[in-house]
Formats: C-alpha cells, sequence, structure tokens
C-alpha cells in the first residue's frame, strides 16, 4: 500500500465514530495503547493461542480441526471486547446514578447556589464515574469555558441516549432562563423511571434467555454430540468389518462421516451466534452487545459437544463393540 493511501486510511479510521467510541472504552478502561494497536495485538494473541490449540490436538492425536478456530474466535472476542464490557459497566452505573445527581443538583439550586456549586456537589468520588464527569464539567468551566458548552463535553464523553437527552434539556432550560431546579427534579424522576424500565426488562426476560442457553449451549450440543459419535461410529465400523467390498464407496462413506461432524459443529457455532444476537436485543435491545454472551455460549457448547462425544465413545468401548 503506497504511503498516501496508508495515511489517508488511518485518518478516516481516527474520524470514524465507532473507532472514537472504542478508543473512549479503551480510555476507560485503563488500557493506555491506541485503539489499533490493541486490535492487533489482541489478533496476534488469538492467533499465537490457535496455534497452541492446533499443536495441543495435533499430539493428542484429536482430529478436530475446528478447535483452533473456536480459540481464535473466542480469544479475540474476549480481548477486543474486554474494553467494550468495561465501557457499558461505567455507562450504566452513570445511568444507575444520574437520577440520584440531578436530584441533589436540584436540591443545592434551591438552597440558593449556583449552577457550579451543584454540580461539586455531585462532582464527589461517592458518585464514580458520574463524579468523574462532573469533575470534568468543573475543569471545563475552571478553564473559562461557558456552562452549556462544559455541559456538551459531559455529554459526548458518554455514549448514551440518556445522558444526551438530559444534557440537552439542561441546557435549553438555562438559555430560556426557566427554573432549572422544579426540571431538574422532572427530569429526575423520569431518569429513574426509565432505568427501572431497563432493569424490570432484564429481569422478564430471564426465562427466555434461560431456555436460549438451556436449549442452544447445552441440550444441542449435546444431542448432536451424541448424533455425531453414534454417525461416525456406524459408518467406520461398516468400513472396517468388510462388510463392503470397494474401496471408493468406503472412501465417500468415510468422507461422509467427516462431513456431517463438520457440518453438525457449523450449525451449533451458527445457532450460537444467533441466540446470542436474540437474548442481546431481548435484554438490551441492541445487537451490538452479543459480543456478551457469544464467547460464554460458544465456549460452553462445544465443550459439552466434544464432552457427549467422548462419553458416548467410552460407552461404546465399554460394551465392547469399538
Amino acid at each position: 500500500m503506497p504511503e498516501e493511501e496508508k495515511q489517508s486510511f488511518i485518518e478516516k479510521l481516527k474520524n470514524n465514530k465507532s473507532f472514537k467510541l472504542y478508543a473512549r472504552y479503551l480510555k476507560d478502561s485503563g488500557i493506555k495503547v491506541h485503539p489499533l494497536a490493541w486490535i492487533l495485538l489482541s489478533i496476534g494473541v488469538s492467533i499465537a493461542a490457535s496455534i497452541a490449540a492446533f499443536t495441543l490436538i495435533t499430539l493428542f492425536e484429536f482430529n478436530e480441526l475446528i478447535i483452533p478456530f473456536i480459540v481464535f474466535i473466542v480469544t479475540a472476542d474476549i480481548m477486543i471486547g474486554t474494553p467494550y464490557l468495561k465501557g457499558l459497566k461505567r455507562l450504566e452505573e452513570i445511568e444507575r446514578q444520574l437520577p440520584d445527581a440531578l436530584k441533589q443538583m436540584a436540591d443545592t439550586l434551591k438552597a440558593g447556589s449556583t449552577y457550579e456549586s451543584a454540580l461539586r456537589e455531585v462532582a464527589v468520588p461517592e458518585m464514580g464515574p458520574l463524579g468523574q464527569e462532573m469533575e470534568n464539567v468543573l475543569r471545563k468551566l475552571e478553564e473559562g469555558e461557558n456552562f452549556d458548552n462544559s455541559l456538551l463535553t459531559f455529554s459526548e464523553n458518554v455514549n448514551s441516549r440518556l445522558v444526551k437527552r438530559v444534557i440537552t434539556i439542561i441546557i435549553d432550560t438555562v438559555r430560556a432562563g426557566a427554573g432549572l431546579a422544579d426540571i431538574l427534579e422532572d427530569i429526575a424522576e423520569d431518569a429513574r423511571e426509565m432505568y427501572r424500565v431497563h432493569q424490570d426488562r432484564k429481569v422478564k426476560t430471564m426465562l427466555q434467555v434461560m431456555f436460549m442457553v438451556t436449549a442452544g449451549a447445552i441440550i444441542t450440543p449435546f444431542i448432536f454430540g451424541i448424533i455425531s459419535q453414534i454417525t461416525a461410529f456406524l459408518i467406520t465400523v461398516a468400513a472396517s468389518s468388510g462388510a463392503v467390498a470397494d474401496q471408493l464407496v468406503i472412501l465417500e462413506a468415510l468422507s461422509a462421516r467427516d462431513l456431517i461432524g463438520l457440518l453438525l459443529q457449523v450449525y451449533i457455532f451458527i445457532e450460537v451466534g444467533l441466540a446470542s444476537v436474540m437474548m442481546s436485543l431481548m435484554r438490551e435491545g441492541k445487537a451490538s452487545k452479543s459480543i456478551i454472551y457469544f464467547p460464554a455460549l460458544l465456549l460452553i457448547a462445544f465443550v459439552i459437544f466434544f464432552v457427549s462425544r467422548f462419553a458416548i465413545s467410552l460407552m461404546l468401548s465399554s460394551l465392547g463393540t469399538v
């Protein structure tokens, strides 16, 4: 790639909204690495982990080439997704503390204090990430920024629809000269209700999530593991018993055995991916949050798949049929 095109690509990447958001998540997670460097590092570690997995299955003569691929996907997903998960946790904590902070600011304003004093009341360690953001707002005010621009910094730093709406209402209220204290109380009640509704949705969808986990990551892989092993056993016995004399037919049967096993594993992979997306949509309202569920479900599903295959293999061996 020519140097000019490389620089142009890097500039476009830096200006990308998703890339900027990921950079923010990295910063909030305490990972002081450039986002592109972190992604490349994650891919490198994932490749190394998949090579190690391939080496192990080769040494133990465990002919399952999908395992290195699964190790790569899970490792990459966990490493790249860790800043995202920490960012979501931080965002949830901010939204949880926001109603109390707004109520406290309203009480401070009713007591006759200024906007800056109201912000200082909530810029405390007890408020967690929200207190840190309020400290940034106060720092902007001390540097000479006006009240509106300082609050907009808070809105830009936090990727929350709730926070953006609250900041917009506060700024419009201040510009209109209306009583901010009463408005803050109303917003606090609305924000508290929105957070409660969000938590209620998680509780009400718990049974559906448990069903998807049980069906998609436990029962289906278990049954498919049994089917895969029994099918492979029958084809192998038929091929090795001499019941079929044609070598071409035997090779086709063995190829079909391997293909059936591969297709079952691909089906499990796709099913786990779709189940993760559905769980994310039900609980979080965003498909992108499936990154929370996908690695764990994928790992559980394939562990159960291979364990069930191993158990059936031992059972057939104990019967003296292998």
